[in-house]
């Protein structure tokens, strides 16, 4: 939901009459955790979401964690534009406006918050120093994002372990279709990413297929051992499977324990 609802915000849609604050400010090129530089340093830093408009740029760091995000967003303040040459943005005299999106409100210090639950809230929006996306942050106060169509993607870089196994889940499922070839880890990462796949480096896809294959290779080897194989670099259906559709059921179920570690004891590790 984090991130779906984040990334919303950075669209418009008709059908149901919703313009998302920085679409609506021309924050309309934005890229998901790509390296920029610092200015006194050189050293990469990687916002969750950095975007450029017509006058200003913007950082946001995506976290769902309690503690204050005000170092990571301090930070951000010394990145050097010159380096979104790289994405196709020119440079900008001013610093980046910065600010954390998150299900409920923290404490980020001097840096503007938003919340992107079931509504839209905001806070400490004085910080923000471009007035056009202030402004449509502001008008974006108390709107709803339940109905906003819904994005098909299911994984991102920053995942981690369980959260990618969970994001793999409908994904590993198309795999004992009759009708299914396999797919190879990058398929999987494209299609996990689905529109983020492009707003992402090869350096961070890579780094996410690596995970996928980890995780992967726990489910081949353990979890689904019998039902599932990797072969020719694709992850496949077996012939097990293939005698006994029905099983399917099985999978699914298998599939939930290997992804949800609540539901399973300290001897599955």
């Amino acid at each position: 939901m984090l991130w779906r609802n984040t990334i919303q915000l950075f669209h418009s849609y008709k059908k149901v009459q919703f313009t998302g604050p920085f679409f609506a400010a021309g924050y309309t090129n934005y890229r998901v955790e790509s390296p920029l530089s610092e200015k006194s340093t050189g050293t990469p830093k990687q916002p969750d979401i950095f975007a450029c408009g017509p006058e200003g740029w913007l950082a946001i760091d995506l976290t769902c964690d309690d503690r204050s995000k005000k170092c990571q967003l301090d930070s951000y303040k010394d990145l050097d534009s010159r380096s979104l040459s790289t994405y196709g943005c020119r440079a900008y005299t001013t610093p980046p406006d910065t600010m954390s999106s998150r299900l409920t409100f923290g404490n980020d210090g001097n840096h503007c918050e938003m919340v992107v639950m079931n509504s839209f809230d905001l806070k400490k929006e004085e910080y923000i120093q471009n007035n056009p996306l202030r402004n449509a942050l502001i008008e974006m106060k108390g709107k709803n994002l339940k109905k906003l169509p819904e994005i098909p993607f299911s994984l991102v870089p920053e995942m981690k372990h369980f959260e990618i196994r969970r994001g793999l889940i409908d994904i590993v499922m198309q795999l004992f279709d009759t009708k299914s070839e396999g797919k190879t880890p990058y398929q999987m990462c494209e299609e996990g990413l689905e529109r983020l796949f492009a707003l992402v480096t090869a350096t961070s896809r890579q780094s996410l297929i690596d995970k996928i294959k980890a995780e992967m290779d726990v489910l081949v080897k353990k979890d689904l051992a019998g039902y599932l194989v990797l072969k020719d670099g694709k992850y496949c259906a077996t012939e097990k499977f293939k005698q006994y559709p029905k099983t399917r059921q099985t999978v699914a179920s298998k599939l939930q324990e290997w992804a949800n570690p609540t539901q399973r004891t300290m001897a599955d590790f």
